[in-house]
């Protein structure tokens, strides 16, 4: 199941643009070592795709996913760039726009499928690699947690349940990332 929802506030579990400020957010940036070499998407996808895979299967409750652009909604794609075809795909099979504003639901299944595309959303939307587009926000309704795809090609977590993101801190754990707490958070 996947669904495209212009209404993206009712969605979310949480005001994004107010979400940190409201209420006691913990928070986590799973980081690639940057050996003072560029990390390359495929360097970025090599990593994460397993990374993020085993986030959703642990987080997962049967309800939906939702998908959205961090803080304010923009087009899905500004361009007509030969960038993330299975995303651009989807699109058009659904007769969606690229100028398309809102969320994007999924089920798990069809989340998964989309991984890749999803992951390098915001560095590889364009072709032009020096720019960087809006993050993405992965979170389920039913749970406080919210899994943000980073342009700077890392992912962050955030939750209000400082020991749910613990626990899945601790799982995820290897010596591919480099872990940084967000300021205020003391795992």
């Amino acid at each position: 199941m996947i669904e495209f929802k212009t209404e993206v506030k009712e969605l979310l579990p949480y005001d994004r643009k107010q979400y940190l400020l409201l209420k006691k957010w913990y928070g986590v940036s799973f980081q690639l070592p940057n050996d003072t070499k560029k990390i390359t998407s495929l360097e970025f996808i090599n990593n994460y795709e397993s990374f993020f895979r085993n986030l959703i299967e642990q987080l997962d409750n049967g309800y939906s996913w939702i998908v959205n652009h961090d803080y304010i909604d923009k087009n899905w794609f500004p361009n007509d760039d030969n960038t993330l075809t299975s995303l651009r795909d989807l699109f058009k099979k659904n007769s969606i726009p690229n100028t398309f504003i809102g969320a994007l639901i999924f089920s798990k299944d069809d989340l998964l499928k989309f991984t890749r595309d999803l992951i390098s959303y915001p560095h590889a939307v364009f072709v032009q690699k020096e720019i960087l587009y809006n993050d993405k926000d992965i979170s389920n309704n039913k749970i406080p947690f919210v899994i943000k795809i980073s342009g700077h090609l890392n992912i962050d977590l955030l939750s209000t349940d400082k020991k749910l993101l613990k626990k899945i801190v601790n799982s995820n754990s290897s010596d591919n990332f480099i872990i940084k707490e967000y300021r205020g958070t003391k795992l």
